[in-house]
């Protein structure tokens, strides 16, 4: 069962797919400037519309001037979210355990929390099992032992597995997964 976990291969497009919806749903459209309509300024023609030498002009606040209003800005409303069908997204996500399955990167460990009590148990497990660069902590429902003593060390992140992404998968080098993780993984994407 598990096997077919980390057995499916998909395009690279796939997986870049992916990690552009999550990241594009991620966003938040907070910028705002503001319209001619909407700067402070006076109503009244800056100069008269004959004789000047100039190009004619009727407002201060038209976005040609310094302090006008910008032309064509970010309104605050805009809508960054995009969609991708369910059954894309769980290809996604297995291949991209199958891409760190390949990598060699992929650790099942025993559900077992009594002997991860603290922080500085679970840093000197990280030492102890060589694992080099950025670490993602898989748990599994009712494992938030596991969550709590590695969320607080350098370059490791937790999730749930309700939670896991393609983008996480991606992101750091390693995954750590519990037994009961990998049990509900298979569950969740194997049919």
């Amino acid at each position: 069962m598990t096997k077919k976990l980390f057995e499916v291969k998909v395009a690279p497009t796939l997986l870049a797919q992916a990690t552009r919806v999550y990241l594009a749903n991620q966003r938040q459209a907070s910028a705002k400037t503001k319209s001619r309509g909407e700067v402070e300024g006076s109503t009244r023609k800056i100069y008269r519309q004959k004789g000047t030498g100039g190009a004619r002009h009727g407002s201060i606040r038209a976005p040609i001037f310094v302090g006008g209003g910008i032309a064509h800005g970010p309104t605050g409303g805009q809508n960054y979210t995009l969609s991708m069908p369910a059954k894309m997204g769980r290809l996604a996500i297995l291949g991209a355990l199958n891409q760190k399955m390949a990598q060699k990167a992929v650790m099942v460990v025993a559900d077992d929390e009594t002997k991860l009590g603290k922080t500085k148990q679970a840093n000197k497990w990280r030492e102890k099992a060589e694992i080099k660069g950025t670490m993602l902590v898989v748990a599994g429902s009712g494992q938030e032992g596991w969550m709590r003593v590695f969320r607080n060390l350098p370059g490791v992140a937790t999730v749930k597995t309700d939670s896991l992404n393609t983008y996480m998968i991606m992101k750091y080098k390693n995954l750590v997964l519990t037994k009961k993780a990998l049990a509900e993984l298979s569950k969740r994407y194997v049919n």
